[in-house]
């Protein structure tokens, strides 16, 4: 999430905390019940992030 945030920090309007604890993650994930029953926009959703990501 960071490269939304930049150019707030380079404009000093926003100022990172905590940065030694924060680990650099790659990308975004999604977390969602593993019920049978997902509301079909979700499982919409999820097939197609696991379709593009491949």
């Amino acid at each position: 999430m960071e490269e939304i945030f930049r150019p707030y920090i380079a404009r000093a309007e926003l100022v990172p905390l905590l940065e030694e604890f924060c680990l650099p993650l790659p990308g975004f994930y999604l977390y969602y019940p593993t019920r049978r029953n997902l509301p079909l926009k979700l499982r919409v959703l999820v097939d197609y992030l696991r379709a593009t990501r491949r």
